[in-house]
């Protein structure tokens, strides 16, 4: 993940931030996929587990720092993972979802699909996005006749609905503020992350709709889910009671039906 080019950003942290405080972690792709490979790797239910599954992410994807040897940097590192992995498991989430509570046997990483595309193109896209009013950048790219190919970082269970959750490092700030409710609005349609989940919305319906008898996109679609991890906690809380660095959503089933059907033509559908 990266900074948020059009957002002004305190490039200082504050002096009384804790120095095992995640927003002391380093920024960029590689300290992404680190923060991503942790909870890939870790069992939610059991902390006991998260200090093998950060040291083998940290291995994975060591943070070098000039004059600290990687075994150094490892070791500064761990406190700050494990505390945001305490954090964003026990925060209390959109639908009363608690992620400390979800066990593996409830869970998949890294989903892979592929969704055909018939004659696709950016203006058919960029219109059909319009339309359901999704607020994304402008596409620009030759026709294509492809299959999009994707993995979506988590599909979960809770209470019979299955849910997709991004984990996003984005660096947007220090404060609780900087990870509001509106800077996360913000944050979602600079970077284009509407279209990535409602790409991955289609997939697992799809995916669903094989695998469940009986299925019902009413019925078991519990929505999308993007941690901005680094300011999801406890006790950071917005002005309207949602948890901060979250952002929720459910697309309308129509929305996805109109989607899949566009996939399958090429042609956008008028809402």
């Amino acid at each position: 993940d990266t900074l948020i080019p059009t957002m002004s950003i305190a490039i200082t942290p504050p002096a009384e931030l804790p120095e095992h405080d995640i927003l002391h972690f380093p920024k960029g792709a590689n300290a992404g996929d680190c923060i991503h490979k942790a909870f890939e790797l870790c069992e939610f239910t059991d902390p006991s587990d998260w200090e093998k599954a950060i040291g083998l992410a940290l291995s994975a994807y060591p943070q070098k720092q000039d004059g600290v040897s990687v075994e150094e940097q490892q070791r500064r590192l761990t406190a700050p993972l494990q505390q945001m992995m305490h954090d964003v498991l026990n925060t209390r989430l959109p639908d009363g979802i608690v992620l400390g509570n979800i066990g593996r046997m409830k869970r998949l990483s890294e989903l892979g699909f592929h969704l055909p595309a018939a004659k696709l193109s950016a203006h058919a896209i960029n219109y059909a996005l319009r339309q359901l009013g999704y607020d994304v950048p402008r596409l620009s790219f030759s026709d294509l006749e492809c299959y999009l190919k994707g993995f979506i970082d988590l599909v979960f269970e809770h209470e019979g609905r299955y849910y997709i959750l991004d984990w996003k490092s984005n660096h947007l700030g220090f404060h609780a503020a900087d990870y509001s409710a509106q800077r996360v609005a913000d944050a979602m349609a600079e970077s284009g992350y509407h279209l990535q989940h409602l790409l991955y919305s289609v997939a697992l319906n799809r995916y669903l709709a094989r695998r469940i008898r009986g299925y019902r996109y009413a019925t078991h679609f519990g929505g999308v889910l993007y941690l901005f991890v680094r300011g999801v906690r406890p006790d950071w809380i917005n002005a309207d009671g949602t948890p901060s660095g979250v952002y929720f959503h459910r697309p309308a089933e129509q929305a996805i039906r109109q989607l899949d059907a566009f996939f399958n033509s090429g042609k956008a559908q008028a809402a």
